[in-house]
């Protein structure tokens, strides 16, 4: 057993380098993550330049009154949260990144079927898994590098161009947004590797990842929010017809059935999942908005748990379900 592990992981670590070569040298995926990433930094771009006119106008309006012998207390010092920017960045990734990992699991997937390399490498002395777990692996560096560039990037451009500056503890709710990113991606990843290594064609397998994306990604999150009345009015039915909090909840507990019902379709998206812990964790949830880093982790550690879960166990099943060499040295 102890001369074992070195060879299991030598093994790993082998074809996983080797996939990240083949990654790189990949110009569909090379393109599609750069796209990725200049997609979510112009978003935050975009964002930054109009903060950055709040924050020249109250700079202007202080100089003013210092200028005229005035207290610029006078005038409070607005409250600006950068990080509310990324709205646009978290939904590049929901949408776009989805697909990404998608087809980069299938490619994955594929790229050893097409070349019928995948059933001679499970004749070496070495654990299916094995094979699998460096794959797995590779997709998991894929994400972290690719939403490593794009946060480290916005965390550089947003105070240069907003000219507000990012403490330690938004840089770590970036950090955390990451991490949340990663498990998603790599789900998801997962899921479009494993559907096209078990499916009769890596094709097929496309298919059907690409129609549990469908589902899991934009009709649930979508029937979740047709559902819920306040999102049918800017501000919320509650805000325009300017109900009292008191009103507010007594109403809520007459359709508690109806809310549980919606909000149980919600949360069956690993989707939601993802959008309400960053959402929560960046501030772009007004809720969350100033809320310490401890008391947002505390409240949305059911969606993190979740995310991290989901991504283990659909890890897990790849990793469980075994391969047929014989099936695969049959395909044309």
């Amino acid at each position: 057993m102890p001369e074992l592990l070195p060879s299991l992981s030598s093994s790993v670590t082998t074809i996983a380098l080797r996939d990240a070569r083949e990654q790189l040298r990949d110009r569909f995926l090379l393109w599609a993550v750069l796209s990725l990433v200049v997609a979510a930094i112009v978003s935050a771009v975009t964002g930054a330049i109009a903060l950055h006119g709040d924050a020249a106008t109250y700079a202007m309006a202080r100089d003013q009154l210092l200028a005229l012998g005035r207290d610029a207390s006078s005038i409070a010092p607005p409250e600006f949260y950068p990080l509310k920017l990324l709205r646009g960045t978290i939904e590049q990734i929901e949408i776009m990144g989805a697909v990404i990992a998608l087809i980069a699991g299938y490619r994955a997937a594929a790229a050893e079927r097409g070349r019928q390399t995948l059933a001679l490498i499970l004749t070496r002395p070495m654990p299916h898994w094995t094979y699998k777990l460096a794959k797995l692996i590779g997709g998991l560096s894929l994400a972290a590098a690719s939403l490593g560039i794009a946060f480290a990037a916005m965390a550089a451009l947003l105070p240069l161009i907003s000219g507000v500056a990012l403490t330690g503890g938004d840089l770590l709710r970036l950090a955390l947004a990451w991490g949340a990113g990663v498990l998603y991606l790599s789900a998801l990843f997962t899921l479009g590797f494993g559907l096209s290594l078990w499916a009769k064609s890596p094709a097929s397998g496309l298919i059907y990842a690409f129609a549990l994306w469908i589902l899991v990604v934009l009709v649930a999150p979508q029937i979740g929010d047709t559902m819920d009345p306040d999102n049918q009015v800017a501000g919320g039915v509650f805000a325009q017809l300017s109900v009292p909090r008191a009103e507010q909840d007594r109403i809520k507990a007459g359709f508690a059935g109806y809310e549980s019902f919606r909000n149980g379709i919600e949360v069956a998206s690993v989707t939601k999942h993802f959008e309400r812990f960053t959402f929560a964790i960046l501030g772009i949830k007004d809720t969350y908005t100033g809320t310490p880093i401890a008391d947002v982790m505390a409240d949305k550690r059911g969606d993190l748990l979740f995310l991290f879960f989901f991504s283990l166990g659909l890890g897990g099943l790849v990793l469980l379900r075994p391969i047929n060499p014989d099936r695969l040295t049959k395909e044309n």
